[in-house]
């Protein structure tokens, strides 16, 4: 997670100059130039990290047919509330980051402030690296609740701070940090509903819960989380490279600083629910180590 977040800071960071750089006055082929730039280094580096990659001790792994994977998921409630939590999360996050360019353009009027922002974000590192201490008195739902309630505080900070650079940036950052121990959470969490998937039918699907409530949730959430703030915008006359009327600037305001707020506080539901569960793992380990003893036997 600090790895990927580092990558981003260089990404967001660095995107609007090199696109002015690579297109000039044309801005729309200097951010053809500049994305396509990003994807010829993504190709390259992937790669180079898997190209002469090979598994280990796969004798121990057994493959298992996709229809007996979706076994896994019945009645495994925990699984479902992680997941659902995880595309709330998600939709709430990319709502937040795909208007901050809008956001600072026109409502604050300066757009010298996003890749300032975009960088400032790499703090939500210093969130992930801190979850260790915080799982400890809160455990993992308790330490995501945290974290979503730092990054509802931080948003509402950014209201009181008006245009005012340094109370936005320290608002900024407790939103960041607060959001980066949310996301972090939700990739553990999702793991301990695999156990719940084999001691509750008998199957450990790790492959198909994993990417089902990792990969798929961050895709269908940050799908809806751009399409929905462009509807929003949309609808109150948003129109690009414009001065924008009252309405246009209010749509844009409520999909950077509210609609994040109200998501966030929505995603603490699902987490609530997953509470018992969690509270339930110490029973399924024991089982699954007993279970696995007497196999080996």
């Amino acid at each position: 997670m600090v790895g990927g977040n580092i990558g981003n800071f260089f990404a967001v960071t660095f995107i609007l100059p090199l696109a002015a750089f690579l297109g000039g006055n044309n801005a729309q082929r200097g951010w053809s130039l500049a994305v396509l730039l990003y994807a010829i280094v993504a190709v390259v580096l992937l790669l180079v990290a898997f190209a002469d990659m090979r598994e280990k001790n796969i004798q121990r792994t057994k493959s298992i047919p996709i229809k007996q994977s979706f076994k896994a998921a019945k009645r495994n409630w925990p699984w479902f509330l992680i997941v659902a939590a995880n595309i709330i999360f998600w939709i709430g996050l990319t709502a937040r980051s795909s208007t901050l360019a809008y956001y600072f353009q026109y409502n604050m009027h300066n757009s010298g402030y996003i890749s300032l922002f975009n960088g400032f974000s790499i703090i939500q590192v210093v969130g992930m690296a801190s979850i260790p201490f915080i799982v400890k008195k809160f455990n993992k739902w308790g330490t995501t609740v945290f974290g979503l309630a730092a990054a509802i505080i931080g948003q509402l900070m950014m209201v009181v701070s008006g245009s005012h650079l340094i109370p936005l940036l320290i608002s900024w950052c407790i939103a960041c940090i607060g959001s980066g121990i949310a996301c972090s959470m939700f990739f553990a969490m999702v793991g301990d509903t695999v156990d719940y998937g084999e001691w509750k039918n008998g199957v450990r699907a790790s492959g198909f819960l994993t990417a089902i409530g990792s990969s798929f949730c961050i895709k269908m959430g940050a799908g809806l989380g751009s399409f929905i703030p462009s509807v929003i915008m949309k609808t109150f006359h948003y129109v690009p490279n414009h001065v924008q009327s009252a309405s246009a600037l209010s749509a844009i305001k409520f999909s950077f600083i509210w609609m994040p707020i109200v998501i966030f506080a929505l995603n603490i539901i699902p987490l609530y629910m997953y509470k018992k569960y969690e509270e339930h793992e110490p029973i399924v380990i024991r089982d699954l180590m007993n279970k696995n003893s007497q196999e080996e036997m």
